[in-house]
């Protein structure tokens, strides 16, 4: 399974639909209202998935740019009359300080995320914005999750926190919201019966499911909402 896999495959999809991450709009909204007044302001979607965030951006006077590795995601973006173009968040095709808000949801914890933060950086203008929504682990597993998707490289939030303020960020706002992912996992667990039903469905291989399971109650997947902003430039 590759890594966009999880969050591109029909049991996904069909519980979150276009948001394609826990939390949805509600999250996107209050991260857009802790970002302030966006009109004129012009902004990326880093990881931006169907487009649903790009969507609100817009409807908040942002001008936006949506930027994703999925060709099927990418497809979908352009039938709305969105803009977006291929990219990976480690190698942004975008020049240095053009930006004013970065807004990444649920993809950081997908790519090369020391690239990603010092890119995030080098394109927002000295004092831009970085609204970062991602899972964190609130509890401890040794090894790897066995089905490689956004909970793989999730670190303690502490963890977190140092590697976006290495990054040269100022850390304004935190806030756990990690009802929503409990809530996506309900909804899960609605449709396919439990979460081992979820990850049997994703997967098609018992064992992986088991594992999944089991690496899920070892690092308790949490939620985190984190709003910095770029300084020191």
């Amino acid at each position: 399974m590759r890594t966009n896999e999880l969050y591109a495959s029909a049991p996904v999809r069909a519980t979150l639909g276009r948001a394609l991450r826990p939390g949805g709009e509600k999250l996107t909204r209050r991260m857009l209202e802790l970002a302030g007044p966006l009109q004129g302001a012009l902004a990326l979607d880093a990881g931006c998935g169907c487009g649903a965030s790009l969507v609100l951006l817009e409807e908040h006077g942002a001008r936006a740019v949506g930027l994703d590795l999925n060709v099927g995601f990418l497809r979908e973006c352009r039938g709305r009359q969105l803009r977006v173009a291929r990219a990976d968040l480690a190698e942004l095709p975008l020049s240095d300080g053009c930006l004013d808000l970065v807004l990444c949801e649920c993809a950081w914890n997908l790519t090369d995320k020391e690239r990603a933060l010092a890119e995030f950086f080098r394109v927002l203008r000295p004092g831009g914005v970085l609204a970062l929504a991602d899972i964190y682990a609130r509890g401890y597993r040794a090894g790897e999750w066995p089905v490689r998707c956004c909970f793989t490289q999730a670190t303690d939030l502490q963890t977190v926190m140092e590697q976006v303020a290495g990054a040269g960020f100022e850390i304004d706002v935190v806030e756990d919201h990690t009802e929503f992912l409990k809530k996506t996992s309900a909804d899960f667990v609605f449709r396919h019966g439990s979460l081992h039903g979820f990850w049997q469905a994703v997967t098609g291989e018992p064992d992986l499911a088991v594992a999944a399971c089991e690496a899920s109650k070892a690092t308790r997947p949490g939620l985190f909402l984190m709003m910095a902003h770029a300084g020191g430039k």
